[in-house]
C-alpha cells in the first residue's frame, strides 16, 4: 500500500470509531462514514468490505500500536515493564474508543471466530511470551509457570474484564484493574 492509501484507510477507520463512539455502532451508516471523511462510497469500498469488517480489524490496529510503543520502551531495563505497557495498550484502546464499541468488536470476534485460537494467534502473543520468560531469568516476577500459560492467562483475564467493563458500560477504570489482576497473575514481589 501506498502512504496515500495507507493514510486514507487509517483516516475511515480512525472516523469511523469516533461516529461509533459518538452515535454507537449500529446508528452509523457507510454514508456517514463516507461524507465526514469527505471521501465516495467507491473509496470505502476499495479499503473495507463493510463496517464489520472494519470493526473487525481494530484488535489487529491495537496490536500494532502496542508493537509501536515497544520500540518507544526498547531501551527499558525491566521486561515486565515492557509487557504491561504492551498489555495496556489494549486497555488504553478500549478506554478510548468506549464500552459501546467494545461490546460490539467482541460481537464481531464471537461471530466470526472460525479456527482462530485465542489468544495464541494475538498480534504479540509471541513476543509477550519472550518478554515473560526474560522477566523470570531476571528475578522480576515470582511466578515459577510456563510462561506460555502465564500469558495464555493475562490476555483471558484481560478479555473478561474489558467484557465485563464494557458489559457495565464502563462503570469501573478498566487499567487500574487490569493491573491489579496483571501483578497477581506474573507475582510482582
Amino acid at each position: 500500500m501506498t502512504p496515500n492509501m495507507t493514510s486514507t484507510r487509517d483516516l475511515i477507520r480512525d472516523t469511523a470509531l469516533d461516529l461509533f463512539k459518538e452515535q454507537g455502532y449500529e446508528n452509523v451508516t457507510i454514508m456517514d462514514i463516507c461524507r465526514k471523511c469527505e471521501i465516495t462510497k467507491r473509496t470505502f469500498y476499495y479499503h473495507y468490505e463493510s463496517k464489520a469488517e472494519l470493526l473487525s480489524g481494530v484488535v489487529k490496529y491495537w496490536g500494532i500500536q502496542a508493537e509501536r510503543l515497544l520500540h518507544t520502551f526498547a531501551s527499558e531495563e525491566k521486561n515486565i515493564s515492557i509487557l504491561w505497557q504492551l498489555m495496556k495498550v489494549y486497555c488504553d484502546n478500549a478506554v478510548k474508543y468506549g464500552p459501546n464499541i467494545v461490546k460490539q468488536v467482541y460481537i464481531l470476534t464471537i461471530q466470526n471466530s472460525q479456527g482462530v485460537h485465542f489468544p495464541q494467534q494475538m498480534y504479540l502473543f509471541d513476543l509477550a511470551v519472550q518478554l515473560l520468560k526474560k522477566a523470570q531469568s531476571a528475578g522480576e516476577i515470582l511466578n515459577p509457570k510456563d510462561p506460555e500459560e502465564i500469558v495464555f492467562i493475562l490476555y483471558h483475564a484481560l478479555r473478561s474484564l474489558t467484557i465485563s467493563w464494557a458489559s457495565e458500560d464502563g462503570s469501573y477504570d478498566l487499567i487500574d484493574e487490569y493491573k491489579k489482576l496483571f501483578d497477581i497473575i506474573v507475582g510482582k514481589p
